[in-house]
């Protein structure tokens, strides 16, 4: 008895299944057989997109086929230049199209500031040197608004076109709490937080100054007044286009900052100098930023001193 009891102990610990009972089919996998298994499954699968970028892929092509049907009008039904009719179809049409397309991607994540003010500190710029470059290349500095103005009358329009955007902007306060319950979702995420924060914003303020300036005041009503007669018609299509480049503020955002860009023009359009423009701009910019954006915060309920980054 004590040596079969033995037995038994030594299938037991050598892995043999007792009698009766079902081998174990993990014990009869050999290591060879894992590490094949192993190499067989897919080690580096693709990740998932993000969401939203589908719909925001089928934005950009349908962005991307009008701007080229609009190029081929400009071309075949008007006087432009080849590189005017792809400029000025450039900020009419695709620009405003990629803004809309990023929509989907907005709206489904929390948004990281610095990294959004770094990003637009770039793309404006560049929006600025082409709007520049195109104008410089194809029309006199004085069709840009390029020209100095006297320290009076350009203080003056500073003031009033600074005061002005800023009461249109109280204006559309019910408009915005009517429909989203305050100011827009992604508006409120992007006013800056921390110090750092709104060091990035100061700059984007400053650089959205001059740039979109010089493209949407300075450029494209340079270049529609090649297809309009009237100054006030080729800045207020200047006017929509700039709206729909603001299009992540939603829909009363559009209307404020098309109305807002109108307002900018007005000086272009008297004076006949971009600079009152520019610095209101920059100003109303840092303005919304540093003094209306705490106050903003804090009825929205949202702390002003998060970690640098968050």
């Amino acid at each position: 008895m004590t040596e079969e009891l033995r037995g038994i102990q030594a299938e037991g610990e050598s892995g043999a299944a007792p009698a009766g009972e079902p081998p174990d089919d993990r014990a009869q996998v050999s290591p060879d057989a894992s590490r094949d298994a192993s190499r067989d499954a897919p080690q580096d699968a693709p990740p998932d997109p993000p969401p939203g970028a589908e719909a925001a892929r089928g934005r950009l092509r349908v962005g991307m086929v009008l701007t080229a049907v609009l190029v081929a009008i400009f071309v075949m039904a008007t006087e432009l230049s080849v590189p005017n009719a792809i400029g000025l179809s450039l900020f009419l049409l695709a620009f405003p199209a990629i803004a809309w397309a990023q929509l989907p991607l907005m709206t489904e994540e929390m948004l990281e500031r610095i990294p959004v003010y770094l990003g637009s500190i770039l793309s404006i710029s560049l929006l600025g040197f082409l709007g520049l470059g195109l104008g410089v290349w194809g029309f006199e500095p004085a069709d840009l608004g390029l020209v100095g103005l006297p320290v009076g009358p350009l203080l003056g329009w500073v003031v009033a076109i600074t005061g002005g955007a800023l009461l249109l902007g109280k204006l559309t306060e019910p408009l915005d709490k009517a429909i989203h319950g305050g100011p827009h979702p992604i508006l409120l995420q992007l006013l800056p937080r921390t110090p750092r924060e709104k060091g990035v914003f100061g700059g984007l303020s400053l650089v959205a100054g001059w740039g979109e300036e010089v493209a949407y005041r300075g450029y494209v009503p340079a270049a529609l007044l090649l297809l309009v007669a009237d100054p006030w018609v080729a800045m207020g299509i200047a006017a929509l286009a700039f709206g729909g480049l603001h299009s992540y503020q939603g829909g009363i955002g559009v209307v404020r900052t098309a109305l807002m860009g109108f307002l900018l023009g007005v000086p272009v359009v008297l004076t006949g100098s971009i600079l009152p423009s520019i610095a209101a701009h920059a100003l109303v910019d840092l303005i919304a930023g540093f003094v209306l954006g705490p106050r903003i915060l804090r009825r929205a309920g949202i702390s002003l001193e998060p970690q640098d980054g968050q």
